[in-house]
């Protein structure tokens, strides 16, 4: 009975870590978040995300960059109203599929990378753009576009750009 007692005592006094959502899977960039993909785990506190999401805020959002299983889940790694201002630190900012010129250079463009986007002339349509979302294949088998994000001027800019002409990539 004392001893049951101590155990007790000793249980309460543990500290409970506390717990986010990791990634139950590994998710690609593009993929749609399902509750499925997800799994709640205790993380040391010194990990513990500010603004922890929950799995409703996060179902249906798409990843922007690989999350490998057991990674912890943040917001800023999913596609969200905030993420434009988030990486340009830019409130205004915009997010906007460009299809590079060069279909081949989206092998290199990884989301995080800051680019400069140019028309066929060579005119600088946006520079330091930085990219949201890296390109996935079409089902035809082309690569989709590359999501940036973009102060709000030059969002407008490279947009409607993109309607009229191809846009190169710059890497920095």
């Amino acid at each position: 009975m004392v001893g049951a007692g101590v155990l007790t005592v000793i249980d309460n006094r543990t500290p409970t870590s506390p717990t986010a959502l990791v990634a139950a899977r590994d998710l690609k960039p593009g993929e749609i978040v399902t509750a499925d993909d997800v799994r709640v785990a205790p993380v040391p506190h010194d990990l513990m995300p500010d603004d922890p999401p929950d799995v409703n805020a996060i179902a249906g959002r798409h990843v922007t960059g690989p999350i490998h299983a057991g990674e912890i889940i943040t917001r800023h790694r999913l596609l969200d109203p905030r993420l434009p201002a988030e990486m340009t630190g830019d409130d205004q900012a915009r997010l906007v599929p460009v299809r590079p010129a060069d279909e081949s250079s989206t092998a290199f463009i990884r989301p995080g990378d800051t680019v400069d986007l140019l028309t066929e002339n060579g005119d600088v349509l946006a520079r330091d753009a930085t990219v949201a979302l890296s390109p996935q294949t079409d089902g035809s088998g082309r690569p989709g576009p590359v999501l940036v994000a973009l102060p709000a001027a030059a969002a407008h800019r490279v947009a409607s750009a993109g309607l009229r002409e191809q846009i190169t990539f710059v890497l920095h």
